[in-house]
């Protein structure tokens, strides 16, 4: 089953295209890229701001700019009862919709991937995530805000162990961002319904072109074999992160969990996914 993806989505690909193009330019030494979304039932709209400055060996260091407070900063203990509360909100939109089990993945990934040394700044201005959320585009669309809001709960409280009250503060401002009402989609099992009445097959009508991927790179990668397999699933799991994240978090799948899944696949049908291992010397 391909998904077919929103007329709108393909055209900010092709503006994003030609902004690309100009920052590969050498010349080019910083940038500041600002994305207003205007709706028709909001009267401020979502502001998305990304900056970069040019790196060792030509890379971009892209980051959030930095938060202009108008007040004081807040008591590590007032900012804890905010990450506290943002974390509540959550967990209640999560059982009010009956989406504990599937929740559980979602959480648990997430913590991988933070735990892995990820940030915030990676997940809101280096992935797919906050855009698909927003635009609500995506099967799982209605996990990617509070996926955002719990991000920025770990890290506000990790900050708060090291007494960081600037970045415990800035993370609660986004995660309470991230956790409003209007960022999360209303009635997520509506969703379910609407994908069932056009034909949907569920997750394995979503993953079937990964799961197709990943056998076709297993055998393309090392054709004269692999040491392991778990090698052989890390190096195609890495490909897949990075040379096709839009194509894997497209069809409901995360790029920072793809390794293990991918682990699961082979464990619970490994017929479907052939690969050769070297003899041992």
């Amino acid at each position: 089953m391909k998904i077919k993806r929103p007329d709108f989505i393909l055209e900010a690909e092709k503006k994003l295209k030609v902004i690309w193009d100009l920052l590969k330019k050498t010349d080019a030494v910083r940038f500041r890229l600002t994305v207003k979304l205007y709706r028709e039932d909001r009267r401020e709209p979502i502001v998305i701001t990304m900056e970069g400055t040019r790196a060792e060996k030509g890379k971009w260091n892209v980051q959030a700019p930095l938060n202009k407070r108008t007040g004081p900063i807040e008591s590590g203990s007032e900012l804890q009862e905010k990450l506290k509360a943002i974390e509540a909100s959550v967990r209640d939109y999560i059982s009010r919709h009956s989406l504990d089990e599937e929740w559980r993945d979602w959480s648990s990934a997430l913590n991988e991937v933070m735990s892995s040394g990820r940030s915030t700044d990676d997940l809101e201005y280096r992935s797919q995530i906050p855009v698909q959320a927003i635009a609500g585009h995506g099967y799982d669309a209605h996990f990617f805000a509070p996926v955002m809001a719990m991000a920025y709960v770990i890290e506000g409280t990790e900050a708060l162990t090291r007494n960081d009250l600037e970045q415990a503060s800035r993370s609660v401002e986004r995660g309470m961002y991230w956790s409003r009402d209007e960022m999360l989609i209303s009635d997520p099992r509506n969703r379910f319904v609407g994908r069932a009445r056009t034909g949907g097959g569920g997750k394995a009508a979503r993953y079937k072109e990964v799961k197709e991927k990943v056998a076709e790179l297993l055998r393309e990668l090392r054709p004269e074999g692999w040491d392991t397999s778990t090698q052989a699933v890390d190096v195609v799991a890495d490909k897949l992160t990075r040379e096709h994240p839009a194509f894997v978090e497209e069809r409901g799948l995360q790029t920072g969990n793809l390794s293990r899944t991918i682990k699961g696949w082979l464990k619970k049908a490994p017929d479907k996914f052939p690969h050769l291992i070297k003899p041992k010397e």
